[in-house]
């Protein structure tokens, strides 16, 4: 497209930018509103780049900058319409002439237009875009050698555009893949004459093709060993640089060059093996050297971390390697310079009367949920819920010296607190891995150089030194218990240090070492007598006048309790719960998640029986508890650790929590009916706030913790005041939360589902058609992510068919036997889920053996297979019983044929299953006598002990022996 500008009306939207460039309100105000008229314009993108790409005096740096911010958040204002409703041919043609600028801010901002229109358009609408940064990168700006400006700035724009659009590359357009054109032009700029003009632009490329090594994609196997020689060679050449007016780039480079070397380690380690030992030492140079910045450290360390992981590479860390390893691992376990002048920031708002900012608070508190953990032991099985939750870590973002209005997005608490991937804790974890797997050697090596360390007068080498320590707790138990003795009494005076952070190091340090503390108390060792000072100073630390320690100490308590033998725990319980309202008068709102979780770790370890030994332990214990619950309003995001706390406690003491239920259970559902309600206005009105999930799941949790407290007079909670009307409504709200996008909402909620299914399964049938195609729906379309949901939906499953009548299910059993028979037949699914398949396909049995018996041996042996392990309970009684119901039926045809080899394998495999029950019942042992003596006369004496015992485990036999 052609398009020539109305100077006029150029000549205008410049002076409107230098408006709302002035100091003066009332001037800037008239053209910021000229400025809004002004975009009405449907051809202002084209303005905006003119602007932003003339290149003549007329026209400041600054409103050049200034029209191509305002060109770029327009483009992204207008995302989402089709290339159709916006002509932008003037600007998809000639957007590219910025990065020729004379002005760095102009070629900047240039490289944020190109990336925003290409994730828009993308290669197939902007083909030319790539060849197009490609010429610009291989270009010289003039004739001047040292002249790189171009390049870089186009390098800039085209390592975003495969950070971003690294998966769009790797596919094929037009029957071609851009990848192979790309990556061979990449290395092309990277032979690029090495100075400090071309350091970034190596940097970039390096920055783009690590982008694709974890793809593992072919068009980067193919050109892998050559890429190798060609870093590998950089590596040495800018390693003998020593220039500090371009060190930023200089670490730049050497960065990215790790990062490659780490992401070919993950992904082709086999091409290392012959240059690691180089690669091994280059990392360590550049810990040792006081050159490397915090993000080159730590990439460097990143390495060594995941070298140390790896059995394959084991060899390299010989005594002398070892010898050079540790001292540096050890000296990067000291809090850096930022650090510490973070910290001392930090610590002036750390007294405990100081109150919290919500900025203080990580915006979400749920935890992996095992929500089925406390009461009835159906966790056992691993038949429960279960979230795994990642640590993740952020990278930090490529540096490209860039200027303009987007807000950073940075997870990293850059406030000393050290609650963020560092330097400091990725040497600590590698000294982890390296004590694990080498025990001995770290032990010989670091062990001097600690107690040096740990005496000193510095408290931040002081302060490392007992890191390194709880580091290396696992070789210490194992290999020297002799030093524990000496260890722990010294760390428990270190709790006094006058230094919080040394106070709070050691309280985590302490937490280490409970497991050997434990076990001298629990079997009247020598060094029995260190449990209580060493817990009761955790119990003083946890009421310390820094939240920081206080933190550390409540953390380190639940370690404590959660590890230790119960009887230990016992005699401190009163203390405990003085303790626990102690800490309520003056813990801020972030160490109350903390203590909150502490709280909950203690009612479960103590569990009913000693939590109602004396009435007075629940009236010190619940009165804190139920003050804040009082306090905090039904839109309060404190409230999500405390439902979760509640949930748990109310599980634990059933009937103990009686008097303080109903209210609870009423301001619970009256929580998730207003989240549920705003949820769906919000959907129809844009300027209704959606709710946080989290309200939704910490209110169905302590529903469900009231559920499994109560048992079976739940019914009476539910229906309190005789209205049946709540047990509906309750039902109601989880039909709608089984379709909620949420996975953690829909997880809790088949979770709630089963445990009403358990003890009030009357509420449930009213809505057993709707509960039974939600239930579908989520086995139906499950995936990898899914599957703590759909776990649950089974699990729930087999709770409800259990406890229904054959006329209840039967329409129902053919489809779910279709959605569960091809679950249990793959195995590549989570044994948690392989085994709820297992209970559920035999409780079917129970009430629809007739629909299930002609299918049985499409399924019986990983019925079999996932049954035989699984603990001896309920669960898998009726499960069993089921199955010997289906198998009744037809005992001959359902294992394939008594006659034939595999028919005659699969019935030894489930006599193996029956030998192999422990605690059967005296019920469920004769029917399994039955069942055996019905085979052994079916089948005769001879067939049964030559062809059928033969392939029972020799372990089992004697219990199918009749």
């Amino acid at each position: 497209m052609s398009w020539t500008p109305d100077q006029n009306a150029l000549e205008q939207l410049k002076h409107i930018f230098k408006g709302t460039l002035s100091s003066n309100n009332q001037e800037r105000k008239l053209a910021n509103d000229a400025l809004i008229q002004a975009k009405e314009n449907s051809e202002i993108e084209n303005y905006l780049l003119t602007l932003l790409i003339i290149d003549d005096h007329t026209t400041g740096s600054d409103v050049r900058a200034a029209a191509g911010i305002n060109l770029k958040n327009h483009i992204l204002k207008n995302k989402y319409d089709t290339a159709t409703t916006i002509d932008r041919s003037f600007l998809l043609n000639n957007i590219m002439k910025g990065l020729n600028s004379n002005d760095l801010l102009v070629r900047n901002i240039t490289g944020n237009v190109i990336t925003t229109l290409f994730s828009i358009y993308g290669l197939d609408k902007w083909s030319s875009s790539l060849s197009q940064l490609i010429q610009l990168a291989n270009s010289p700006t003039s004739a001047s050698s040292n002249d790189y400006t171009t390049q870089e700035s186009a390098m800039s724009a085209l390592s975003k555009i495969c950070e971003d659009s690294y998966l769009q590359l790797d596919q094929e357009i037009n029957g071609e893949r851009p990848l192979n054109y790309l990556i061979p032009e990449l290395l092309k700029i990277l032979d690029l004459p090495l100075s400090n003009s071309t350091f970034k632009i190596k940097s970039f490329v390096i920055h783009c093709i690590n982008q694709f090594i974890l793809l593992n994609t072919q068009s980067f196997l193919i050109i892998i060993d050559l890429y190798l020689e060609k870093i590998f060679q950089l590596a040495q050449l800018i390693d003998n640089i020593n220039n500090k007016d371009n060190l930023k780039d200089l670490n730049l480079l050497k960065k990215n060059i790790i990062i490659s070397f780490l992401s070919i380690l993950e992904t082709r380690p086999d091409k290392l093996v012959p240059h690691i030992e180089g690669i091994l030492n280059y990392c360590l140079h550049i810990l040792n050297s006081t050159n490397s910045s915090q993000e080159l450290s730590l990439e460097s360390c990143e390495f060594l971390f995941s070298l140390s992981n790896s059995a394959d590479f084991k060899f390299l860390f010989t005594i002398d390697k070892l010898k050079i390893i540790l001292p540096i691992l050890l000296d990067k376990m000291i809090y850096s310079e930022d650090d510490l002048l973070n910290i001392e920031i930090e610590d002036e708002k750390d007294d405990t009367n100081i109150e919290d900012k919500d900025d203080d608070i990580k915006p979400n508190f749920i935890k992996s949920k095992d929500a089925r953990a406390v009461s009835n032991g159906n966790n056992k099985n691993g038949t429960s819920n279960g979230n795994i939750n990642d640590n993740d870590k952020n990278d930090d973002d490529q540096e490209d010296n860039e200027e303009d209005d987007e807000d950073d997005d940075d997870d990293e608490d850059e406030d000393g607190t050290d609650t963020y991937w560092s330097l400091r804790k990725c040497s600590a974890a590698t000294l982890d891995i390296l004590s694990e797997n080498l025990p001995q050697e770290v032990l010989v090596l670091a062990l001097p150089i600690l107690q040096n360390k740990i005496t000193s007068s510095e408290w931040p080498v002081r302060e490392a030194a007992i890191l390194a320590f709880g580091a290396m707790s696992s070789s210490f138990i194992s290999l020297a218990k002799d030093k524990l003795p000496e260890l722990v009494p010294f760390l428990v005076d270190l709790l006094k240090d006058p230094n919080p952070r040394v106070r709070q190091i050691t309280c985590w340090t302490l937490s280490r070492y409970v497991i050997w503390i434990n076990e001298e108390a629990y079997e009247g060792g020598n060094y029995s007598n260190y449990f209580q000072p060493t817990f009761q100073s955790i119990m003083n630390c946890t009421l310390d006048s820094k939240k920081i320690v206080q933190e550390a100490a409540c953390s380190a308590l639940s370690s404590f309790i959660e590890e230790s033998d119960l009887n230990l725990i016992e005699k401190n319980l009163n203390n405990l719960l003085n303790l626990f309202t102690e800490c309520f008068k003056i813990y801020q709102k972030k160490n109350l998640i903390i203590l909150y979780d502490c709280i909950q770790t203690f009612v479960e370890k103590m569990g009913y029986e000693n939590l109602s030994a004396d009435p007075n332990y629940v009236q010190i214990l619940l009165p804190p508890l139920l003050n804040k619950w009082n306090s905090l309003n039904d839109e309060d995001n404190a409230l999500w650790p405390l439902l979760e706390c509640m949930a748990s406690i109310a599980a634990t003491l059933k009937d103990l929590f009686a008097p303080y239920a109903i209210p609870i259970y009423e301001r619970s559902l009256t929580i998730l009916s207003n989240c549920i309600i705003m949820d769906q206005n919000c959907s129809i009105d844009p300027n209704i706030n959606s709710p946080e999930k989290d309200f939704i799941v910490t209110s169905i949790d302590l529903i469900d913790g009231l559920i499994q407290g109560f048992e079976y007079h739940s019914i009476d909670l539910i229906n309190y005041n005789g209205d049946s009307k709540n047990s509906s409504n309750l039902v109601d709200l989880l039909l709608v939360c089984f379709e909620d996008y949420n996975q953690d909402v829909r997880q809790s909620a088949y979770a709630l589902l089963g445990d009403l299914a358990i003890y009030v399964i009357n509420i449930l049938k009213p809505q057993l058609h709707s509960i039974f195609l939600s239930i579908g729906n989520e086995i139906n379309n499950r995936s990898l992510e899914t599957y703590p949901v759909y776990n649950n939906a089974i699990w729930s499953l087999g709770e409800i068919i259990i406890r229904l009548s054959h006329t209840e299910i039967e329409n129902y059993l053919e489809n779910f036997l279709n959605l569960l028979i091809p679950l249990i037949n793959d195995s590549s699914l989570q044994t948690t889920v392989l085994e709820n398949c297992s209970i559920c396909l035999g409780r079917m049995g129970e009430n629809g053996s007739q629909i299930l018996a002609p299918r049985l041996i499409e399924f019986i042996q990983p019925w079999c297979k996932y049954t035989l392990n699984l603990i001896d309970n309920e669960e898998k009684q009726t499960s069993v019983l089921g199955m010997i119901k289906i198998i009744s039926l037809n005992p001959n045809e359902g294992f394939g044929g008594l006659s034939t080899q595999q028919g005659k394998i699969n019935l030894a495999k489930f006599l193996e299953v029956l030998g192999s029950y422990i605690d059967a019942s005296s019920f469920l042992q004769n029917e399994f006598y039955k069942l055996i003596l019905n085979f052994k006369q079916l089948l005769g004496d001879e067939i049964w002990e030559n062809q059928i015992l033969k392939f029972v485990n020799p372990k089992i036999r004697p219990n199918i022996s009749i």
